[in-house]
């Protein structure tokens, strides 16, 4: 008698300890057909460290590493110093509809967002990064000389 009401309470409780690292839907911006917008806004930021990570907004393992990664960002500096671009790409069957939900587990409000439905940007870091694959699930730190 006790496992049945064990089991509902322990999944009542991760579910609530989930929640609670969500914070509000932030805006994104909508990749069209170039990625001008986030080469700009990346080189705007010239002179700073800064993080770009490409991930799904359906795969449990980026939106993870997305929280983990911008919770520590959002902690140097309540994120001035060191911009954060967050990139969502079609991976694990990710579509525009699910970026609102994706946008909320990033901690840093100043964090910019971005939907890239046309997954422009993994294939160009598949090159870069000399991947068989796309590129998702990626986090890259560049320096304040990059452009």
């Amino acid at each position: 008698m006790k496992r049945f009401f064990l089991i509902p309470a322990i999944v009542f409780l991760l579910s609530a300890t989930a929640c609670t690292r969500l914070g509000p839907a932030r805006a994104y911006e909508v990749i069209g057909s170039t990625p001008a917008a986030v080469r700009s806004a990346f080189n705007a930021d010239a002179g700073k460290v800064r993080v770009l990570m490409l991930v799904s907004p359906t795969c449990g393992t980026c939106l993870q590493g997305a929280s983990e990664v911008s919770k520590q960002i959002s902690e140097i500096n309540h994120g001035k110093d060191v911009p954060l671009h967050v990139l969502r790409v079609p991976r694990r069957g990710g579509l525009e509809k699910d970026v609102p939900s994706a946008t909320a587990v990033v901690a840093d409000s100043s964090a910019r967002q971005y939907w890239d439905g046309n997954n422009l940007l993994g294939v160009q870091y598949k090159r870069v990064l000399g991947w068989r694959g796309n590129a998702w699930d990626v986090y890259l730190l560049y320096g304040p000389k990059a452009r």
